[in-house]
């Protein structure tokens, strides 16, 4: 992304953001923060949602993710969140928007230990949809496969039942497995008009590719 692309308050933030993302190997690096900023700019654009708010919240989402092995809260990180808005010089009356986006932004109907007890924000769906977003399609699949190889998972076990719901916490499953109880379920989760049409193109290319990474696996094709 061209520095001219971005404003330079998001600018600030990435810097204060990139060196907590430096070395990672699931997926959730910077690479991904920007690819969720952009789909964040194309929603919040669609929504009239403050693209302010979502654009910083895009870049310091995932600073859960570099806590150890298991899951961690994203609420955990706040401090940290507030303490890079801060370095940042991010504006003092948008930075609780961010942590709230930041907060909620895993919350999905279809998976255990979520607890939605607010009506969400315009910039909360944009930021979760364009998180999500990011998780399917050609990229997303990348990423499956990235995420699985770090956490020592296969990429597939016939024999291996799909579950009905999706735990953040279990990590003892393929990558298939989890395209099928997690990412092919995204779309469902999608609250915004643009994100449910971008999602149902995405998905339907995961959905392809894993019925024809199956069929090969069997020797049919």
């Amino acid at each position: 992304m061209r520095a001219d692309d971005v404003p330079a308050v998001h600018e600030r933030v990435a810097d204060e953001a990139r060196e907590h993302f430096a070395g990672d190997d699931t997926g959730h690096d910077m690479a991904h923060a920007w690819r969720v900023y952009r789909l964040g700019r194309r929603l919040a654009a669609a929504t009239d949602a403050d693209f302010a708010v979502v654009g910083a919240a895009a870049l310091v989402h995932d600073l859960h993710r570099l806590r150890g092995e298991g899951f961690t809260h994203p609420k955990e990180t706040l401090p940290e969140v507030r303490t890079t808005l801060a370095d940042a010089e991010f504006p003092e009356h948008r930075r609780e928007a961010v942590c709230h986006c930041v907060a909620h932004h895993e919350e999905y109907d279809f998976a255990e230990r979520t607890d939605l007890d607010h009506e969400p924000t315009r910039e909360e769906r944009v930021l979760r949809d364009a998180d999500n977003l990011d998780a399917l399609g050609a990229v997303g699949i990348g990423r499956a496969f990235t995420f699985g190889a770090h956490h020592g998972q296969g990429m597939y076990d016939p024999e291996r039942e799909v579950r009905d719901s999706y735990d953040r916490n279990d990590r003892d499953n393929t990558v298939i497995q989890h395209a099928r109880e997690k990412l092919l379920r995204l779309p469902e989760a999608m609250e915004t008009e643009p994100g449910r049409e971008l999602a149902a193109e995405r998905a339907a290319f995961v959905e392809q590719f894993v019925e024809r990474f199956e069929a090969e696996w069997r020797g049919d094709q």
